[in-house]
Formats: structure tokens, sequence, C-alpha cells
């Protein structure tokens, strides 16, 4: 655990809403270094997520992945364009990986 990390119980936990999502758009921003728009399938509802995955992540190989998207952050501006959602990445020594699944499953699953 790391130092500055604070511990939450079970009832935190319940509040984070994490779902697989199908991306079903990707592409660049203009005028943006790393951002990408990408339109996620979540089941019952499509969502657009800004993200700043490029270029470790371009936008013909997005599609069609099946990513995990933290569904309940609140609303955010990315040069103009509305954010809903997190990908879940990690980033190891300046290598980022997306969060997936390993096998194919249904869009809008809930995490657990």
């Amino acid at each position: 655990m790391e130092e500055n990390e604070e511990l939450i119980d079970i009832e935190d936990f319940r509040k984070i809403s994490i779902k697989t999502g199908k991306v079903l758009e990707c592409e660049k921003v203009e005028k943006s270094r790393s951002l990408l728009r990408i339109v996620v399938d979540l089941g019952d509802e499509k969502r657009q997520i800004i993200s700043s995955i490029y270029p470790s992540y371009k936008p013909d190989e997005m599609v069609g992945k099946i990513l995990i998207v933290l569904a309940n952050l609140k609303k955010a501006k990315f040069m103009g364009l509305e954010s809903q959602g997190m990908l879940l990445a990690v980033d190891d020594q300046d290598t980022l990986s997306l969060l997936t699944t390993d096998r194919v499953v249904s869009s809008g699953l809930k995490v657990s």
C-alpha cells in the first residue's frame, strides 16, 4: 500500500460503478497532443469519454475493444468536449495499458 493511500470500507467501494464498455467510435481530438474522443457502449447507453491515451493507443486500434470504465464519475470538460466517464489503465515505466477483460463479454456488465 502506498504511503498516502486511505483505506476504504466495502460501503465506499459499493458507491463506485465500474462496467465493461465496448468501443464503438474513436477519433483524435483536434489541436490536442494526447486526447482521444471515445464512444463506448455501456449496455443500456452510449457514453463519450475523453481520454489522454494517444499516442499509446491510436484511434483505429481502439474500435471493438472491451474496456473497463468508471461509469459514475462526475462529467468533466476537456478542450470543450464533455467526458462522461473514465477508462481504467495502468502506467508501467511510461508504457500505458488499458484494463480489459481476458474474454469477450457483453457491454455494461458490472465489475466486482
